[in-house]
């Protein structure tokens, strides 16, 4: 009730609102073309004018005229359909006379019919779906128990149940599933209650029997796949095919993983032999893809973290034992291997930083009033060398004293990184470009470099860790800068953009 009233009061002040910016144009119009025939009538006095126009003596004594002489600009007035605005005409700073001019006001009414039949239709849809959730739900959950209840006073079979929901219903299922694994191949109930209960699972389940044909599936199967009698739905996949012939022939209860191509995803079937049911054969498949991309980025990241520490602890290793072992190595080759064997220690050092905030486990950010220009400017400042033996050109536009609420470590790291990119990215004798500004009342900064550029494809995966969008730039980082980049402004709730053109050069714009 509070919600409707104040969504009708809302209306009200918005057709309010409309009517009123329409009488202000009206007034606005009207008061400019008096202004017009005042400068007219100034030129020439016997200029005749229609109906809607009168020149009022300065002595006049109309309210209109009286409201002027005590101060106001001009008068309006309004009836339903007519508006009359009347101002003062001066000649070389001395009044003359009064202009008065009368014109029609502009009707609202279609927009006011048009908003209020569009507020009551999406209040109307608004209603109408609360009703029918609430409805659907209440109905959902009276069904649910009750087939709960059925089922407790005779267990079919069930393999396990998997929820997230903490509710009546939820609770209910899981003191079910004990009891329903425990039961499935020990009792012979209609085969009517399996099936019914079957359906109430929102993973894919058929049972078919020892001849190969499907006797029952649930919607969740017929929806993910077919609404088939015969398992050569799964003609397409031959090892899954041949995983339940087996089970034909052989029934044990088995659990296996398969990938199924053309739908590119992983499902975990789990086959329960029902041999007090005619020897029949219960499937229930669950999706397992997130599970297995998640696998697979983690072995990835193992690997490719593994072969990214591997190369500068050989190059160490390499140079250290030269060292070592050859006593008449000249001073220049020493100190050349020393050289490299610091080089690959901070690559190393760096890696092993990048990798622990990579993987830090996300908690509560704590925010702090910092000033972003100094921040910006210690950043550029540890680039100073690299810029200058690389001979590239920097050029910044920072706002002055730009305070705003942050992490400083996060931000730091995001920065420096950025930063790093344009360096390593910019060849030689190139430039970088560095603004920091408030727009619409974000921190926006700004990194752009006139490197190689990225295609469509690279601006895609250049936030994922460890890729590089060309292996002969970028050769001294980890692949994990954009990745950092990316994870700590979702952690500060920030966004970061990237236009890029190839042979011109990208930019990456991070707003706060």
């Amino acid at each position: 009730m509070i919600f409707t009233g104040l969504y009708f009061l809302a209306t009200l002040v918005v057709v309010i609102l409309l009517n009123s910016h329409t009488t202000t144009i009206d007034t606005n119009n009207l008061t400019s073309r008096a202004y017009a025939i005042s400068d007219s009538f100034q030129k020439n006095t016997a200029t005749q004018f229609d109906d809607s126009i009168k020149i009022l003596p300065k002595n006049d004594t109309s309210t209109a005229v009286k409201n002027i002489k005590k101060g106001a600009n001009l008068t309006r007035t309004m009836t339903s359909k007519t508006l009359t605005i009347t101002i003062p005409s001066y000649h070389k700073a001395v009044l003359t006379n009064f202009i008065q001019v009368t014109g029609e006001r502009s009707s609202s009414l279609f927009e006011n019919v048009v908003m209020v039949i569009f507020a009551l239709a999406v209040y109307i849809i608004w209603a109408f779906q609360l009703y029918t959730r609430d409805r659907d739900r209440h109905r959902f959950e009276l069904d649910t128990i009750a087939k709960i209840k059925n089922i407790r006073r005779s267990p079919l079979t069930q393999s396990y149940l998997i929820s997230e929901n903490d509710n009546q219903i939820t609770t209910e299922l899981n003191h079910l599933g004990e009891t329903i694994q425990h039961q499935a191949e020990s009792q012979t109930p209609a085969k009517k209650n399996l099936y019914e209960f079957i359906e109430f699972f929102e993973f894919p389940i058929f049972i078919y029997d020892i001849k190969g044909a499907i006797r029952r599936s649930n919607a969740s199967f017929k929806n993910e796949f077919s609404d088939t009698k015969n398992l050569d739905i799964f003609s397409p996949y031959s090892d899954v095919l041949q995983f339940l012939v087996n089970k034909m022939l052989k029934p044990t209860r088995q659990e296996q993983t398969f990938y199924f191509e053309l739908i590119n995803a992983y499902y975990t079937i789990d086959v329960q032999p029902l041999h007090t049911l005619e020897d029949r054969i219960m499937v229930t498949m669950i999706d397992v893809t997130a599970y297995k991309a998640t696998m697979r980025a983690h072995n990835d990241f193992i690997a490719n973290i593994s072969h990214d520490l591997k190369t500068p602890l050989a190059a160490i290793a390499g140079f250290a034992d030269i060292l070592a072992t050859d006593q008449d190595l000249p001073a220049e080759k020493s100190q050349d291997f020393a050289d490299h064997i610091v080089s690959e220690t901070k690559r190393l050092s760096s890696l092993v930083t990048d990798t622990l905030e990579m993987t830090r486990q996300t908690g509560k950010i704590k925010k702090t009033e910092l000033n972003l220009t100094q921040l910006t400017q210690d950043v550029l400042s540890n680039f100073d060398l690299t810029i200058a033996k690389k001979s590239q050109v920097l050029t910044t536009d920072l706002a002055e004293n730009l305070i705003i609420k942050s992490n400083d470590k996060h931000l730091y790291a995001v920065l420096k990184n950025l930063v790093e990119n344009a360096v390593n990215y910019t060849p030689e004798q190139g430039k970088i470009f560095v603004s920091l500004m408030m727009l619409d009342d974000h921190a926006t900064f700004s990194v752009t470099d006139n490197g190689p550029g990225l295609s469509e494809v690279e601006k895609t995966r250049i936030f994922e860790r460890f890729y590089r969008s060309d292996k002969t730039r970028d050769s001294d980082g980890t692949g994990l800068g954009l990745a950092i980049v990316k994870k700590n402004l979702k952690e500060l709730g920030g966004k970061i953009d990237v236009v890029s053109i190839l042979g011109k050069g990208t930019t990456f714009t991070v707003t706060l």
